[in-house]
């Protein structure tokens, strides 16, 4: 059995349709290898010369058996991936335009799970600008605001590491762009957000203080965060020790760091 959701935005539009429909076949014989490890991702070209449009498909690695039956109460990461684009969008966060998921069942249990978007093209990955001694404090500064923005929307994308935010520069405007959108959640405002989770979901796309820093000073100036000083001491201190937590956890996870 399979399920199939399009965007309603691509409804009329056969080649890509029957494309979808054709899934797994459609992706295992064509298609341009971007990515080929635990997941593989791919681009088309669908249409003709006269309407040639590029997409990018997502094959989820094949779920082991409690895996599967974890995906009988609740929603695979193809279909959460579809529903948060749509919604990010929906909310002014810009993310490639999903077009659509689907998910394939036998006896009830997924096997296979696809999910389709546009290509994005023109984008950089943050790491570009601030893994380095000389990291881009306008890139930095730009970056705050785009957090207060996701959370003055009422969003909490958990996994916001500095290969998961793009940005583009056009006359001297940054602006930035969000993938790997399967793990979001979404509140009504960023009044009904937790201090303490806003802080979290600053901690991972970086671990340069000095950086840090000024991320959390531009992102309290956006916010208009009362008594901003005493907040970005917090927000730090909240950082190292979540950095703590996540050095340690590594060392449990990989005991051949001990030695």
């Amino acid at each position: 059995m399979k399920t199939i959701q399009i965007n309603p935005q691509y409804a009329q539009n056969n080649m890509l349709n029957s494309f979808i429909n054709n899934l797994p076949d459609s992706f295992v014989d064509g298609g341009d290898i971007l990515w080929n490890g635990r997941n593989a991702i791919k681009a088309f070209d669908i249409g003709n010369t006269d309407s040639l449009k590029r997409i990018v498909v997502k094959r989820f690695k094949h779920p082991n058996f409690i895996q599967q039956i974890g995906y009988t109460v609740r929603k695979h990461k193809a279909r959460k991936a579809f529903e948060n684009g749509m919604e990010l969008i929906s909310r002014g966060i810009d993310t490639p335009t999903p077009i659509a998921f689907a998910e394939y069942r036998t006896n009830g249990f997924i096997k296979e799970a696809f999910y389709i978007c546009d290509e994005l093209v023109g984008y950089t990955e943050i790491r570009q600008d601030i893994e380095r001694s000389d990291w881009n404090r306008d890139v930095i500064k730009a970056l705050a605001v785009f957090f207060a923005q996701l959370h003055k929307a009422g969003i909490l994308h958990h996994d916001l590491n500095n290969t998961n935010i793009l940005y583009s520069l056009k006359d001297g405007e940054y602006h930035f762009i969000v993938i790997d959108i399967n793990r979001v959640t979404f509140y009504n405002s960023i009044n009904s957000i937790p201090m303490r989770e806003r802080i979290e979901n600053m901690t991972r796309f970086t671990s340069n203080y000095d950086l840090f820093l000024l991320f959390a000073q531009e992102y309290a100036k956006a916010c208009q965060i009362p008594d901003s000083e005493e907040w970005v001491k917090s927000a730090l201190k909240q950082k190292k020790r979540h950095d703590r937590n996540w050095d340690r956890k590594k060392l449990l996870l990989h005991p051949k760091r001990w030695f």
